[in-house]
């Protein structure tokens, strides 16, 4: 277009300024008001389009009635020959790209220009106004810094409703970049549209890229509807964390969990910038005492991994190596107080630092404060709780409780808290209307559930995936002290595959028969290949994976295993849990070597986490050496003594020999977590194998009346009265116990020797023969725990010779097991070999088995004919 023709109106032409999107600008003069103004018009060749003839009309009358000093300000609009021309507020300057093209800005600054465009956008959301085309080059920055929204050429004026012929579902305008994924798909907008643009130019401001921009549009849209950009915390980590969090809800690809409007974010904007600018320090260049030293929040990069592995974008913000004085771009007065403020912040940290002390977090089950239960209740409940602890877990140090941990818990918050060892609890409740739903989280303190935060979100009744992601930014919310761990991605997942997933996880933690289900894992393999980013589905389908490999010690099974974990940990390199679960199945499968190569990348990649010393205690107990394992243990429980890490020690504990020590953490155990079934039932174990049976069958009978249906409670019941020679009891405890598995031949051994020692020897004997149909094939037990059942089986049944190759041959493959050699002994008693069984029975003793409760039973009579082996029986009661 070439130079106007002297005047445009009573406007003087001056110069050409540049060209936009749909016109060229030109500077004038105002002779009435004595002001310079900028001039729009239409190019040359398109006035006869009358949909974009219109579209500048519109602008006129929509950017008219916007008057907000972070706007551009229309003054008139004027018509010559076939031309339209906008006479607008001429704002010296640069536009915000190209003044990022020379270097990143000071924070504080930046932070200032942020929060003043998203004021200005308030403004026009308030006056019913979308921009749709908010990016770095529609922003201008005058001289004194001043941010102003400008073009807002494809403004769209919502809350009267636009032209249908312009703004007609499927019209995609706009610049692909940064559009929001609603606008990218043509469907209708709001103001969260803007937002989602906002959170774009803020990107590029404080990271110095693009987070969608690709090689071409449709590659560019495509990575707005499904990429997920790196947070700027890993691109910038002297970032302030708060900052971060605030961009990655701008760019929430659903609406709904974006910021409620720009209002609220325009005030974050400003607290962070009010923050920064306290905490910057004035720092003097001694050669160059005019220049602002200015520090770059773009330049810096980390070596950590991305949270979502993303192929290379090139950048929308070159970045000029050159330094550059401030004081050339704002002028005078003004800019020695924008010097000032540069040097003020320095080269000092952004914020205080990031707390970096372990925090235990315990997940209440969520209640429900108002409406009907019912099973969409039920399931949203479920979900609301798993999308909590996800979304602690995303946080560095952050660790929340297992569920069935915290669940095996009665009581207030702080007695949970207290039993679990948490620092703090969340407890979520929901009350539902319709089809919605308000969460509302609290934050608690552990000592005396006290609440120190608490926020509610409304979340759709039928969407969990939704209700997730708006739960997830509600606890970004609630730990703002916490960063964000890298290589941690967000949910990629679809609605559908998302509460496909969550009704898998909620049969496998219903347990029962449905959790054997093997269509399962076939669920879960079509949820993969359907959503192949989601990264818990991996998790749980290698869980059961590992679990088949157990019972069947099917090599293909831990194979599979491990490559679905490897898979997991290509998608999420920073997710704790992915490193946890790699190295539990390392060690369930034998893999010691792997797993210590995966233990030492975990420490390193979650520092503080107590179950890097749970797990260095296993691999150090497989590895042959019990008493480092068992000193880990104490560690763990001393460092934090849930009820859970008390367990395992005393497991541990109970293992070795040291009965003592089993039985201190035990008692730890219970003070903290007064009847737990857990401490309990393991309390009752160690006393019926060392110690009292009379204590035992007590601990047992009350664990029983609360759990009727527990077959190994019930066999346990059945042994320790079997042990105080009521063997009537016995035998009824252990019926029971067959009734619940009828199919367990370890069971129905004990059944079948209270039977004997009733007296009911046939009845027992066809048990017998049945125990040994029973294990003729079994691949879930241990092979020695098959073989010495057999043999029991076998020796009551007078098959001598078969009953001790069978013994022989469980003693070859454990001759370390003080249990194997008490069941040996046993057979040999059993059998008449009297010399062999008080053999085997020293060899249990010095094994580590001195319960001399079990050398009491009737079968082991004629061995006190043996002083040393008398002496033994009767030392206890």
């Amino acid at each position: 277009m070439s130079e106007p023709a002297g005047t445009i109106g009573p406007y003087r032409v001056l110069r050409r300024l540049g060209a936009g999107g749909m016109g060229e600008v030109f500077l004038a003069w105002d002779p009435r008001l004595e002001r310079e103004v900028a001039i729009k018009r239409i190019r040359a060749g398109t006035g006869e389009d009358p949909d974009r003839q219109e579209r500048f009309r519109r602008e006129a009358r929509v950017t008219a009635g916007l008057n907000h000093p972070a706007i551009v300000q229309v003054f008139d609009v004027i018509t010559e020959g076939d031309a339209d021309h906008l006479v607008m507020e001429y704002v010296p300057g640069r536009s915000l790209r190209q003044v990022l093209e020379e270097g990143a800005l000071p924070l504080s600054q930046a932070l200032a220009i942020a929060a003043e465009i998203a004021e200005g956008l308030a403004y026009a959301h308030r006056r019913g106004v979308l921009h749709r085309d908010l990016k770095t080059e529609n922003v201008l920055v005058t001289p004194e810094g001043q941010a102003k929204i400008t073009d807002f050429g494809i403004a769209l004026r919502f809350a009267a409703g636009g032209d249908p012929r312009l703004t007609r579902e499927g019209l995609v305008v706009g610049t692909y970049r940064v559009m929001s994924p609603e606008q990218a798909c043509g469907d209708e907008i709001d103001a969260r549209s803007d937002l989602f643009s906002l959170g774009v130019l803020l990107y590029e401001l404080f990271a110095g890229t693009s987070p969608f921009l690709a090689p071409t549009g449709r590659e560019t849209l495509q990575r707005v509807l499904d990429h997920w950009p790196p947070p700027l915390l890993e691109l910038s980590p002297e970032l302030p964390p708060e900052l971060s969090r605030l961009v990655d809800e701008l760019l929430e690809k659903d609406p709904a969990l974006r910021p409620g409007d720009a209002r609220r974010v325009a005030e974050r904007l400003r607290a962070l910038a009010a923050d920064t600018a306290d905490q910057e320090q004035e720092t003097l260049l001694p050669t160059e005492p005019a220049m602002p030293r200015r520090h770059s929040t773009a330049a810096k990069r980390t070596s950590r991994p991305s949270t979502r592995p993303v192929e290379p974008v090139p950048p929308v913000l070159p970045r000029s190596r050159k330094r550059r004085l401030w004081i050339a771009l704002l002028g005078g007065a003004a800019a020695l107080g924008m010097v000032a403020l540069a040097l003020r912040f320095g080269t000092g940290s952004l914020a205080a630092p990031p707390e970096t002390r372990p925090l235990y977090v315990a997940v209440l089950q969520p209640g429900l404060r108002s409406g009907q239960t019912s099973e969409a209740t039920d399931f949203l409940a479920f979900a609301a709780r798993g999308a909590l602890q996800s979304a602690l877990t995303r946080f560095e140090g952050v660790f929340p409780k297992a569920a069935a941990e915290v669940d095996a818990v009665s009581g207030p918050p702080a007695a949970v808290a207290r039993a679990v060892a948490a620092d703090e609890v969340l407890a979520p409740s929901f009350a539902c209307q319709a089809q919605t739903c308000s969460v509302e989280v609290g934050r608690l303190r552990a000592s005396d559930g006290s609440v120190t935060w608490s926020d509610r979100v409304d979340v759709p009744l039928d969407d969990p995936l939704t209700a997730a992601r708006a739960l997830t930014v509600l606890i970004r919310q609630a730990y703002p002290e916490r960063r964000l761990r890298p290589g941690v991605p967000d949910l990629r997942v679809s609605s559908a595959d998302y509460a496909a997933y969550l009704a898998v996880r909620r049969q496998l933690s219903a347990g029962g028969p449905g959790a054997n289900d093997p269509s399962l894992a076939r669920r879960l393999a079509e949820i993969r290949r359907r959503s192949p980013e989601f990264v818990d589905p991996y998790l749980v389908e290698a869980q059961l994976g590992l679990n088949r490999f157990e019972l069947t010690r099917d090599k293909e099974q831990l194979d599979r295993a491990l490559a679905l974990l490897a898979d997991a940990r290509g998608l999420a390199p920073g997710d704790p849990e992915v490193h946890y679960t790699q190295v539990y199945a390392q060690l369930r499968g034998g893999r010691l070597d792997e797993a210590e190569q995966t233990l030492a990348a975990f420490e390193l990649q979650a520092p503080g986490d107590v179950r890097v010393l749970d797990l260095k205690a296993d691999l150090l107990e497989r590895q042959g050496q019990p008493a480092k394992a068992l000193a880990l243990a104490l560690e763990a429980a001393g460092r934090q003594p849930s009820w859970v890490r008390l367990y395992k020690h005393a497991r541990l504990a109970w293992r070795q020999g040291e009965i003592a020590a089993a039985r201190e953490s035990l008692e730890s155990l219970l003070e903290r977590s007064p009847g737990n079934s857990f401490g309990r039932t393991l309390l009752a174990t160690i006393e019926l194998s060392n110690g009292d049976p009379a204590r035992a069958a007590a601990l047992y009978q009350e664990i029983a009346a609360a759990q009727p249906a527990d077959s190994g409670t019930l066999a346990n019941l059945g042994l320790a009265r079997m042990l105080q020679g009521d063997y009537d009891g016995s035998a009824a405890a252990l019926e029971r116990a067959v009734a619940a598995e009828p199919h367990s031949y370890f069971l129905l051994l004990n059944l079948a020797q209270a039977r004997w020692l009733q007296g009911r020897k046939a009845e027992a004997q066809e048990m017998f023969r049945r125990v040994l149909s029973l294990s003729e094939k079994d691949p879930a037990a241990e092979e020695w725990q098959r073989l010495t059942v057999r043999a029991q089986a076998f020796a009551h049944l007078g098959d001598r010779r078969r009953a001790v190759t069978e013994a022989q041959e469980a003693f070859r493959l454990a001759p370390r097991s003080g249990q194997v050699a008490f069941e040996v002994s046993l057979v040999y008693a059993l059998v008449g070999d009297r010399t062999a069984a008080l053999v085997n029975a020293e060899r249990a003793r010095k094994l580590g088995f001195e319960a001399p409760g079990w050398f009491r039973l009737p079968w082991f009579e004629p061995l006190l004919a043996d002083p040393g082996f008398r002496e033994f029986v009767s030392s206890t009661p």
